[in-house]
């Protein structure tokens, strides 16, 4: 019998893969790399210079931030990715090359690097995000470093970070910074930092921004633990400035439900509302809690079971919200379920709002009453609601073929009716659907007859030739 070659096992770019090149090869490789790439250069400088300590590196790190801070030339988009690579590479060797030597020090040049941020992003067009991400990636990397530096060394971090949270951070990079590092901080540095910024907490009246030192508070009194002290930030802003939802929402998951409902019933002014940059790339954006179904849970809480249970009738009245209407159930008692399902039914089918009853019978899911409402209600329907009225006639086609109908109509009058030619193609597969339905039981019961309907439709927008030309002339001259 003849052997079969044993294939060898390829080699990946891993620790293992490269420890298998072999030195000599990876230097050969590096050095390559290094006349053809300067980021790449410079971070090689880096290591290298690391092996002699901490000041052989701090030398050349301090030289680069220099020379960064210095230029104000405006980067363009030619040169937008060498310069991203530039500063990565700096990010980088800051936080391995430097960090593995003396995390106290390394720590200092990335606060000075990412506090720089404002000005690179007036030099660079970052329609990207790559370079802000960047600097996001530092703020995170800078939270590591600061749990490697012993409790004496972390109270120098304060002082580094405070000038840059004066006023508003605007692309929100340095608050950022002190959010992060505010995680990794000792409980007697976070102490005395909040008191400095205690201390220089003054809000403008009329001020519509939240100001970067509430948010470093809000981290410090999270990192503490210290529920008391977040509400206490909250009840020293301005009213227009406080979300008392959030407050509520946090109370009610400490068990504090009465506190929780003086919060959650407070009104929010309304005010404009703003994202800043490293909020979004470090999906640190939350939604604000609803407030209704918030104020339930909270009641229930407090054992006030007829106050929760009224609430969430009254947000299932108000939306038609499907979910809603099943937690009512969930906490209804024995023999209620069944007459309030009856009362919220009854309650659907009479509602002004069509396509919002339509939208919870499809949420429920009940397809026969959804059939039969859409039927009822043929001439209602808005090809202007495509995005769930097109899922509803696909899930209609196999057993309510007369639903489906209706709601291809629907999509079909919108589509020629406003002469949009971008969709004239769709528009020939719904005719295509329509036809095709028509030729089953029940595909037109209850609506116009579907060669009545082509007619009606040829006759009001015969000049729409771009959508007819697509249409085999059988399918209207036969009507």
């Amino acid at each position: 019998m003849a052997k079969v070659a044993k294939v060898a096992k390829k080699a990946k770019l891993d620790r293992d893969g490269l420890t298998a090149l072999g030195l000599e090869r990876l230097i050969e490789i590096a050095l390559d790399e290094a006349a053809l790439n300067t980021s790449f250069k410079k971070r090689l400088n880096a290591a290298l210079a690391g092996i002699s300590g901490a000041a052989g590196v701090a030398k050349l790190i301090d030289s680069r931030l220099a020379a960064l801070e210095r230029s104000s030339t405006r980067i363009r988009w030619q040169k937008e990715r060498a310069f991203g690579n530039d500063l990565d590479s700096i990010s980088a060797s800051i936080v391995k090359e430097f960090g593995a030597v003396d995390p106290g020090m390394a720590l200092e040049r990335l606060v000075r690097f990412v506090c720089g941020y404002d000005g690179i992003a007036e030099r660079v067009n970052d329609s990207s995000g790559r370079i802000a991400g960047i600097y996001v990636q530092a703020c995170e990397a800078a939270a590591r470093l600061a749990l490697l530096m012993p409790a004496d060394q972390q109270a120098r971090i304060p002082a580094l970070l405070t000038p840059g949270l004066q006023g508003m951070d605007y692309h929100g990079v340095k608050t950022l910074l002190a959010v992060r590092i505010a995680a990794a901080l000792s409980p007697d540095v976070l102490k005395s930092w909040d008191e400095t910024l205690a201390a220089a907490m003054k809000i403008p009246a009329g001020t519509t921004f939240l100001p970067a030192i509430v948010y470093v508070r809000r981290a410090i009194a999270d990192a503490r633990g210290d529920l008391d002290a977040y509400v206490a930030i909250e009840e020293s802003l301005p009213e227009p400035l406080r979300e008392p939802a959030v407050i509520a929402e946090r109370l009610h998951a400490a068990g504090r439900f009465a506190e929780a409902l003086i919060w959650v019933r407070k009104p929010r002014k309304s005010r404009i509302g703003f994202a800043r940059r490293a909020e979004i790339l470090s999906d640190d954006l939350k939604p604000l809690p609803d407030r209704d179904r918030l104020e339930a849970a909270i009641l229930d809480g407090l054992k006030d079971r007829a106050g929760s249970q009224a609430l969430r009738w009254k947000i299932f009245e108000q939306g038609l919200d499907a979910g809603m209407l099943r937690e009512y159930i969930a906490k209804a008692g024995d023999f209620e379920e069944f007459e309030a399902l009856d009362r919220a039914f009854a309650f659907v089918e009479h509602s002004r709002e069509p396509h919002a009853a339509l939208r919870f019978y499809l949420a429920w899911p009940r397809l026969d009453l959804a059939a039969r409402y859409v039927v009822a209600r043929w001439g209602v329907w808005e090809g202007e609601f495509y995005e769930f009225l097109l899922p509803a006639a696909e899930a209609f086609e196999t057993d309510y073929p007369a639903a489906a109908t209706a709601l291809y109509r629907a999509l079909l009058d919108r589509i020629i009716g406003r002469g949009l030619s971008e969709a004239y193609g769709e528009g020939a597969d719904y005719l295509a659907r329509l036809s095709a339905l028509a030729k089953r039981p029940g595909g037109n019961e209850g609506l116009m007859a579907h060669a009545d309907y082509v007619a009606e439709l040829r006759r009001q927008h015969i000049r729409r030739h771009g959508f007819w030309d697509r249409i085999p002339p059988e399918t209207y001259r036969s009507q």
